[in-house]
């Protein structure tokens, strides 16, 4: 079934077991990304980056980007992933607020209510089910930011997106796909809120600041010292890659730190976000 916050239409989707209980989950162990950046991905971006005329006379820019909730859940309780609207309504305010200063908003268009147990459980990227379920749900273009709030019991994430430069191959899977707790307000003890702005982040071209660790290709930003791997916790001083004499960009949204310890996207990740958009997301 999926329900507009607008209207309830009624739609069977997966089992007649839609409505059961789900058990309580630890999400402590969960993958903080599954977001995967390849080589070709970054080769494909960088020939895309190159061909655009990007004034920086005329400074940052603004954009705003139409956002669409879709709540998968397995059955109508928060702990079944029916989360309230509040939540939402938290996540879009946080969002905005961390935000500020790129030049991106985020305009809240509605919510898509839809149960289904077996999308809840087993949506991962690559999946058909995954194909099926933005196939019949996702709306708008390159400029909707499509997010859909799953259970992930079986991939264990907390949320991964796709890369602007994937859009003109795939874009029926266009967006972020969020585990429901990590909103604000939700169960997971880690993560409330932060997670989709790091995974927004990615939708807008940024990398993992570990991305290659020490001598790899990096994550295209100069102002962001390498990172040999990812943080956890808020390690004041950590220094991975100790031969640039740099300490490791814990307070970036692109790390895996902790929600108070990430507080920053640096001038040059702002710089290629608004690159990225120029090039896939207008």
């Amino acid at each position: 079934m999926f329900l507009s916050t607008s209207r309830a239409l009624a739609f069977v989707l997966g089992s007649s077991i839609i409505a059961s209980a789900v058990a309580q989950t630890n999400f402590t162990n969960y993958n903080p990304c599954g977001t995967v950046v390849t080589d070709d991905d970054i080769a494909e971006t960088e020939v895309a980056l190159s061909r655009i005329k990007v004034s920086r006379q005329s400074g940052i820019k603004d954009y705003k980007y139409d956002v669409y909730f879709n709540v998968v859940a397995a059955n109508m309780t928060t702990e079944g992933g029916w989360i309230p609207q509040s939540q939402i309504d938290a996540q879009m305010k946080l969002l905005n607020e961390r935000y500020v200063g790129t030049g991106v908003s985020w305009n809240f268009v509605n919510t898509t209510r839809i149960l289904s147990r077996y999308w809840h459980e087993t949506i991962d990227a690559g999946l058909i089910q995954t194909r099926d379920m933005h196939t019949l749900f996702r709306k708008g273009d390159a400029k909707s930011l499509n997010v859909f709030s799953v259970g992930f019991y079986d991939a264990g994430l907390n949320g991964y997106a796709t890369l602007p430069v994937s859009y003109a191959k795939s874009p029926i899977y266009d967006g972020v796909v969020l585990l429901y707790a990590t909103m604000p307000g939700g169960s997971s003890k880690d993560r409330q809120g932060g997670t989709l702005v790091h995974e927004a982040g990615h939708w807008l071209g940024l990398r993992h600041t570990f991305q290659g660790g020490c001598t790899g290709v990096g994550d295209g930003v100069d102002d962001t010292p390498p990172q040999a791997e990812a943080h956890f916790g808020c390690p004041i001083g950590a220094d991975t890659c100790p031969g640039d004499s740099l300490a490791d960009p814990i307070h970036n949204y692109m790390d895996y730190t902790d929600e108070e310890c990430r507080k920053e996207f640096t001038p040059g990740q702002i710089e290629l976000m608004q690159d990225s958009i120029v090039a896939f997301r207008l």
